[in-house]
This record gives C-alpha cells, structure tokens and sequence, in this order.
C-alpha cells in the first residue's frame, strides 16, 4: 500500500493585499527619497548661504588672568545659521581695537567695558560692538566730553574672573568710568562651586582668577591654576553620553544642517538630566563635609539650568546662597578699586535680566544699591524704544546680541551719560596711587639692567631667559615674527636632529605668554635651553622681505666658541 505524503500548498496571499504591501513599500521608497532630498537641499542651502563653515579662533592662558585669545590673531566666528564674523584679537588678546595710548586714555573721558560674552560680542564685526556705537554716538552728541572706549571681554566669565582684566589692563588707562556688563548667568560663573560644575571642571582648579572661602568664612582671591588633565571633573566621574548624543555632537559639528536640526530638536524636547553632572555633584560631596552641606537640598538636573535657581527660585538651596556671597565679594572689588582710581561705576545688564520684579535683577539690583552701585536696565530701555528686549535685540539662534541689540546697549549708556555728565567733567582724584599691573612691573625690572644688545629691540639675557623690550611700541612692530637661535658650547647637547645645523632654532610669533604690547609699550619674554649656552642670534624677518632687524651676542666667554654661522630655515 503506497505511504500517503502530506502535501503543503502554497497559498498565495490575496490580491488586495499583495497591492497594499506594494503600495507600503513604494511610499516608504518615496519617504526615503524625500527625507533624503530634504537633506540635500537643506545641506546645500545652508552650505551656499555661508561665507565660512569653520570656526577657527585660538585661545592662550596667562598665569596672571586666565584665559584670553591668541594676541594679534585672526578669529572666525559663526553658529553657522545666523552670524559669520572675522576679526583680528588686539595685541592684549582680546576681540577689540588696539588699546589706546596710556595718555591719549588719560586725557579723554575714557570708558573701559569689562564682562563676558556679550563684551567680547565675537557674533558681530567689531565695528558694531557697543562699546565703538558708543564713541561714535558721543562724538555727535556729548562731543564736549571727548569720549573714549575700551573693551575687555571673555566668554564664560563672572565678575570674580573680570577682575584681572581690570588690573592688569584697564587700571593703566585711568577710566573716568568703569561699566561691568552683568549678564544672567554671572551669578553662576562668580560662584566656584556653581562655575566649575557648569564647565565640568574641579571647582579648586579652575583656569580663570576665581574666589575661595577660608575656613573662618572670609572670601579671597585665587590666581588661575594652569590648564591639565587634572581641572577636568571628567577624569575624577565621567559617564559616557550615549551613543546618539555622540553621533548628533558630531553631525551638528560637521553640517549645518544637522546643526539646525539639533537646535531646533532640543528647543521641542530638552533633555530632563545630565548624568555627568549628577555624578560630578557626588564626587565633591564625598570630597568635602562642606560641599555636601551645600549641595544639601539641591538636585541638580542639567548643566544649562544650574542658573536658573538665581533667577526664578523664591528660596535658594544652601550653594546658591553661597553663590550670591561670590557675587558680592566680586562688586566689593570692584567698588574698591573704582574707588581708589577715582573711577565711577556703573553696571549695565543684559536682555535676559528681566524687568523689575525678576528675582535675579531684584537680587542684582539690592546686591548693587548696597554697595552705591548704579544699575542701568537695558531690559527696561529696549521696551520703551517699543521693541521686545528678549526677541529683537538677540540672534534667532543665539542668545547673544544681534547689532541692534549692540546699538540699543551704546544708546542706553549715552542716555546714562547724558544724565551724568559729571562723571567726564569732574572726575574724582585717585584715593591712592594703584599698584603696578603685573606686565608694567616686568617691564621696569627688565628694563633697570643693560641690554646685551640694542636694534628694533632692546635684547636682555640671563642664563635662563632672553627678553624683548621696546617703547614707544605697538601692534604694527610685533607683527612680524621673531627668529632665535640658540648656539650651544656643545652641539651635542642640542636635539638630534638640530646638531647638523649648530645651533637650536626657537624662532616665535608675539603671543600670549611670551608677549604683550600695552601702553606704548612691548616685551617679549622666551626661556632659555637648560644647557651651555655660547651665542644667541635673534631678531625678526619676514617670508618676502627677510630679516627686518637681527642681533647677535655671546652669552658667556667661552674660550673656543662655535664660530658665526648662516641661518638655516
């Protein structure tokens, strides 16, 4: 009898819904193509629209300030959707004109303009910043009063961290007013706790002059620390952004589009925690007894909102009250040396500092009343020019000032000046004479001894360090680069691959560190090989003319001296 077999029949699947899976198939098809092109077009009509896609600006650090540009650099700055500005830093490293002469400064009724971003205003040329409005704006209207200006601004800084750009810079130009432009995360940066845990760095090591509070409770100073792997929190509790974060950073780096994109998803769906910032906030609160007294009560959420307790709590967790002390001790300062330069003062807020009934303006405005503080309401002045101080004075995708909102902060400063013209008139006597800033202190002690040699540049030496000196003295002299050259006593101590040369080549461009011009005056200082050292040849040369100026000197009496030698690149 034959084995009976099943037999499986293959049912075909009916034909409606043969045609709707097609039509499925086609429509994601034709969703793919579209989103596709979507991208396409956006990519192109960003890239097309754009001068520059590339943000190109170098920062340097100085033991006496922190951080500030690259002198005598080019910066470009764009957030690649509504701004694409170049400027040239000064020769002091900040993104402003050259700094005025000491006297021309003390002749006039200078104003120095001392803040963070919106001082430093990289969003617009610097022809439009407020501070140059300003002069152009007074020399029409109050041209009597002969007005000058300054600016001396850092993204990322408070009050606390400004101080070293007033005395290291602007106390040398005798400003007749001082204007602290007070912006609404300064709360934040003047607080080292708050600050370091904003930039992911340890709050004890931080790289900008900042604060502390000694055991019996009294708030000092405290220089920068130098930048290393050791200011990170991220290396003490780091916990890895998942992966799309990653992936998202670094499209929005590399396309505008995507950068669009991200700006606009996370204004629709912002993010509810930081998981690095509440691991950071653990590790000091084991650190430290005091910070976990501080930290008491406060559940941090996200490093953008760390600021906003400032602003909108009615009672501030025990590191916010702290935070407010920093502030304080930062217009003290302030107070303190406006008064014994014979300065006025005056703080300008921002857009984002409310109108009166705001917290962070009413705790501003009673932090500064205390102290004799005048506080000039920008918020307030835009609403009376009938414009709206947080939508038409900023960018669209930036917070920062838009050239209106520059225009707007010169007019609301002339309106103050107007008022108070006695500040140009009779300015106040110093109290007492001011301490030499640090750059000037260098450059008389360099100067009390003898140059070994004398060209563009007076040329000092030690066995340690070889220094530039040269006044009268400014941007145009230091724009060429310097050579030095280094003849060792043994060409085998010199580095491999120099010893067929004979000599060491540590040619440099005038920089944060190794120089500055201010005042009318330039020094440059470079350290010197640790080695025997028998002659030094140095000077400045450009690619299509050569040598500008050049000097040559032995640096001890070396019986048998290398003889002279020809440059080699």
């Amino acid at each position: 009898m034959p084995q009976e077999r099943a037999v499986h029949r293959r049912h075909p699947l009916p034909q409606n819904f043969r045609h709707a899976l097609r039509l499925v198939g086609w429509n994601a098809l034709f969703l793919v193509l579209g989103l596709a092109l979507i991208g396409v077009v956006g990519e192109m009509y960003f890239r097309l629209r754009a001068p520059f896609l590339k943000i190109d600006a170098s920062f340097a650090w100085s033991p006496t300030i922190g951080r500030t540009f690259t002198p005598n650099t080019e910066a470009r700055w764009t957030n690649r959707l509504d701004f694409w500005t170049e400027s040239r830093t000064n020769s002091l490293g900040f993104l402003d004109r050259e700094p005025i002469g000491l006297e021309r400064a003390a002749a006039s009724c200078h104003i120095a303009m001392i803040g963070d971003s919106y001082v430093e205003a990289r969003q617009v040329p610097i022809a439009d910043k407020f501070h140059v409005r300003l002069e152009e704006l007074a020399a029409e209207e109050l041209r009597h009063l002969d007005i000058t200006t300054s600016a001396f601004g850092i993204m990322g800084t408070g009050q606390v961290n400004q101080l070293a750009y007033y005395d290291e810079f602007a106390q040398a130009l005798r400003p007749a007013l001082l204007v602290l432009v007070f912006v609404d995360n300064d709360f934040m940066n003047n607080a080292p706790i708050l600050d370091g845990l904003q930039r992911g760095m340890d709050p004890d090591r931080l790289i900008e002059v900042s604060a502390t509070r000694g055991a019996d409770g009294t708030i000092t100073l405290r220089p920068p620390h130098p930048p290393s792997a050791e200011s990170w929190l991220a290396t003490m509790a780091s916990i890895s952004p998942p992966w799309y974060s990653r992936v998202t950073d670094r499209l929005s780096g590399m396309s505008p589009f995507a950068k669009w994109l991200k700006i606009k998803t996370e204004a629709w769906f912002p993010a509810d925690t930081d998981p690095e910032l509440i691991a950071w906030v653990s590790l000091l609160s084991r650190r430290s007894p005091r910070y976990a007294a501080l930290f008491d009560g406060w559940r941090p959420t996200t490093r953008g909102d760390i600021q906003e307790p400032f602003l909108y709590a009615q009672d501030l967790p025990p590191v916010y009250e702290d935070g407010l002390d920093f502030t304080g001790f930062a217009l003290d300062q302030f107070r303190e040396r406006a008064d014994r330069d014979g300065a006025a003062l005056v703080i300008l807020t921002s857009n984002y500092m409310g109108a009166r009934g705001d917290l962070g303006f009413d705790r501003l405005t009673a932090l500064a009343e205390a102290r004799g503080i005048p506080v000039i309401d920008y918020h307030d002045y835009v609403l009376r020019q009938g414009a709206e101080p947080r939508r038409d004075t900023r960018w669209e995708h930036d917070n920062h000032w838009n050239i209106a909102g520059h225009r707007w902060a010169a007019e609301a400063l002339l309106e103050y000046l107007k008022e108070n013209q006695e500040i140009c008139t009779r300015r106040k006597r110093p109290a007492t004479p001011p301490p030499l800033p640090s750059w000037l202190t260098d450059y008389e002690s360099i100067a009390s001894g003898e140059p070994v040699a004398r060209s563009d540049f007076d040329v000092y030496a030690d066995e340690n360090t070889v220094s530039y000196l040269k006044s009268p003295c400014g941007a145009a002299d230091v724009q060429a680069p310097f050579f030095l050259h280094v003849v060792p006593e043994d060409v085998e101590d010199l580095p491999a691959d120099r010893r067929q040369y004979g000599f060491d080549n540590l040619d440099f461009r005038y920089g944060r560190g190794a120089a500055l011009a201010f005042g009318g005056m330039c020094i440059a200082k470079r350290p010197l090989p640790d080695y025997p050292i028998a002659r030094i040849r140095t000077g400045q040369f450009t690619a299509d003319d050569g040598e500008i100026w050049q000097a040559e000197f032995a640096v001890g009496a070396v019986e048998g001296a290398p003889p002279p030698y020809t440059a080699v690149p």
